[in-house]
């Protein structure tokens, strides 16, 4: 049996609760047995008093009964609100763990995103120190992994870089090209742009030792041929050294080639030293001391030229006039001599020059004698020794008129043929 007061669990002969000490309600024929036992007698006002418990303990049983009912429905909504509570719980818990991981996730992204960023300005410590930030993070996280090696490989490409640099600086030539070949071949076929700023240091370093050699070079070079070689390299360089070294070539060009020049023009060489101003105007087009060279070189050219056509037309009138002369006059008198012998003879000696630029021979003369009045007395023919006489050498002749019988006679060679070698 149990208390409808509390719910607690009574003995049979209880008559109140033991928790809440309140009156039990009692089972028919029990009240007077308990009371007898107490010696308890019965009267008109016991039973009216038991009554009245009674109708108490009944109105005790219903309200007992409505507290049992309303308990046992909080303990149906319990049932119910338990589960339902326990989700709530474990879905924000699972919210909050979310949150935490994506705030992780995007902490990562963010430091690979700086690391990425770092790497292409050249930054590569600064780059590793990120990544290696991030894959505390996220060890798991694979692109940063990759990275990490790809940015661990350009800064070891960039101090390897540096080492070279430093042997251009020096002027050791020949490690920093040692150095350099194998740093070509390892950036060979690497395209991502992290390589970039390694690239093009390293094509640097190859201008600046190829215009190291270029210069060196530059002081055997003697020749316009040899010099164009080199400005031919030269120019597919590119810098500020470059255009300094390519300058350099060109002035050699300039000197070299003025100096030949005007040597040729001293010897009067007009077509050789324009070939030589014209080939360094292939090189210098703009240059102001090759195109006043040449501009001499033509009027030198044309004075002399033209002083070579008034030569030529002298000459040419010489030519002529000495062909005349060999034509018509080559046989000059120098003097003549004539004796009257007594039979009335007139016996001529003539002393003659080859008055010719060239040697003549078979020459003949014909000669007049006059009397003192000018009247022809005679004439004769004869041919002068000897047979062959070089220009300017002299010959003679000897004849006798016969007949003349005049005294104060003038003889006078009045025509001569020759032959002129």
């Amino acid at each position: 049996m149990y208390c409808h007061h509390c719910g607690k669990k009574r003995t049979d002969d209880a008559i109140y609760c033991s928790q809440c000490g309140r009156l039990l309600a009692m089972e028919e024929g029990t009240t007077a047995a308990v009371y007898e036992n107490q010696t308890v007698v019965l009267s008109e006002t016991a039973v009216s008093i038991e009554t009245s418990y009674e109708r108490e303990l009944a109105s005790m049983n219903t309200s007992l009964t409505s507290a049992v009912r309303r308990r046992n429905t909080k303990r149906t909504i319990w049932a119910w609100l338990m589960p339902i509570m326990l989700a709530i719980v474990t879905a924000g818990s699972l919210f909050s763990y979310f949150l935490y991981q994506s705030g992780m996730n995007d902490r990562v992204v963010q430091l690979h995103a700086k690391a990425k960023e770092e790497a292409l300005a050249g930054k590569y410590a600064e780059a590793q120190a990120l990544l290696k930030e991030a894959l505390t993070v996220r060890p798991g996280f694979a692109a940063a992994k990759k990275d990490a090696e790809v940015v661990e490989h350009v800064a070891a490409l960039s101090q390897s870089l540096a080492i070279v640099g430093k042997k251009l600086e020096e002027q050791k030539q020949t490690e920093a090209e040692e150095l350099l070949e194998p740093l070509k071949s390892e950036l060979k076929g690497h395209t991502e742009p992290i390589y970039a700023k390694v690239k093009e240091q390293l094509g640097e370093y190859k201008v600046q030792l190829e215009l190291m050699k270029l210069t060196e070079e530059l002081a055997d070079l003697n020749t316009v041929d040899e010099l164009a070689a080199k400005l031919n390299v030269a120019n597919h360089l590119e810098g500020e050294e470059a255009s300094a070294v390519q300058e350099q070539i060109l002035a050699k060009i300039v000197d070299i080639s003025c100096t030949e020049a005007e040597a040729f023009l001293k010897t009067k060489q007009y077509s050789d030293a324009l070939e030589v101003t014209e080939r360094a105007l292939e090189f210098a087009k703009d240059n102001e001391q090759l195109a006043a060279l040449e501009k001499k070189i033509n009027k030198a050219q044309s004075d002399y030229e033209k002083t070579e056509q008034q030569r030529l037309e002298h000459a040419m009138q010489q030519a002529a006039a000495e062909d005349l002369k060999n034509q018509t006059a080559a046989v000059e008198v120098i003097k003549i001599d004539s004796m009257l012998d007594e039979f009335g003879d007139l016996t001529i000696t003539a002393e003659l020059k080859n008055a010719a630029t060239r040697p003549i021979y078979s020459i003949t003369v014909k000669f007049k004698v006059y009397d003192a009045a000018g009247v022809e007395v005679g004439s004769g023919t004869a041919a002068a020794t000897p047979d062959y006489v070089d220009a300017g050498e002299k010959m003679s002749f000897t004849s006798t008129v016969y007949g003349i019988h005049v005294e104060n006679t003038t003889v006078v060679v009045d025509h001569a043929t020759w032959y002129l070698d």
